[in-house]
């Protein structure tokens, strides 16, 4: 049995040995936030030598679990049980009242799984499917060909005017868009300014497709909405084709966007617009939960 040293929590002096242990990409962002009093950056030691690592975010109520991983060596001696666990109790201190974790059940093994079952996670389940594209092929022929013409009108989203926030914040309390689809969802200086659009009909705004500059060659296309009777007519579609020229021009080069599984039309057309040679690549997320006790 491989049990740990020690498991404790991580600071800039005793980060750098730890992180050699995730991708370069996570490496980065992981570096990047650790002067982030809401990321939770856990280590554990075997022989006095890095052997896992664990890393939390906790954002008010919700924590989610980003990064968990032992050496190969090391594992099946209960170092991971033990990083998750202290996780755990890091979230509680820190008054999250649940913990998740989205993963691509491709990069883990099925220990991944049952560790997180003998913790008292929630079975996994697919929770959407993502897709990525690059500046360079993201340009199909519906993106050149589809331009919005009057009465439509597109505008950056900063541009949106506060007369036109609260009426939108007015038509979500009525049930106009699904919460989870709200511009509201985000702080608005949180949504890239360069590449997020609005759409206009007539002078309303009936539509938006909200993305997020993760990294200045890096997108998410996070929020896409348009009118229900719009929808039928390919007006979000033509949003997202909006939003990809306006990435690009910035000097953009990878975006993704997340899709439900069962948003089959979504998931049509992502497939068909971009075709193979327009994806970079494509993958299931998988999600499990568990809900904090003190």
């Amino acid at each position: 049995m491989n049990k740990a040293d020690t498991v404790h929590r991580l600071d800039e002096q005793t980060i750098p040995p730890f992180l050699l242990l995730v991708q370069p990409g996570e490496r980065r962002r992981i570096w990047k936030d650790h002067k982030n009093p809401a990321q939770i950056v856990l280590g554990a030691t075997l022989l006095g030598q890095p052997a896992g690592i664990a890393v939390g975010v906790v954002n008010g109520a919700f924590a989610d679990l980003t990064d968990l991983y032992v050496l190969p060596a090391y594992r099946r001696g209960g170092i991971g049980g033990a990083l998750l666990a202290a996780l755990e109790k890091e979230a509680i201190e820190a008054r999250a009242e649940q913990i998740g974790t989205l993963y691509r059940p491709d990069e883990h093994t099925p220990v991944f799984a049952r560790l997180l079952h003998t913790q008292g996670w929630t079975t996994p389940i697919p929770r959407s499917k993502v897709f990525w594209t690059r500046c360079a092929v993201a340009f199909g022929p519906w993106v050149s060909r589809y331009r919005f013409r009057p009465p439509y009108e597109t505008f950056a989203w900063p541009d949106l005017t506060e007369s036109e926030r609260t009426r939108l914040a007015e038509r979500g309390k009525s049930g106009w868009y699904p919460p989870m689809l709200s511009p509201f969802h985000r702080p608005n200086n949180a949504w890239d300014g360069e590449s997020s659009v609005g759409l206009r009909c007539n002078g309303e705004v009936v539509g938006w497709c909200l993305t997020v500059r993760e990294a200045p060659q890096q997108m998410l296309v996070d929020i896409l909405f348009v009118d229900p009777p719009l929808q039928v007519l390919g007006r979000g579609f033509m949003l997202v084709g909006e939003v990809i020229r306006r990435y690009c021009a910035s000097g953009g080069d990878y975006a993704y966007w997340r899709v439900s599984p069962d948003n089959e039309p979504m998931l049509r057309w992502s497939r068909k617009a971009f075709a193979s040679e327009g994806l970079v690549d494509q993958y299931e997320e998988w999600v499990s939960e568990k809900t904090l006790t003190r």
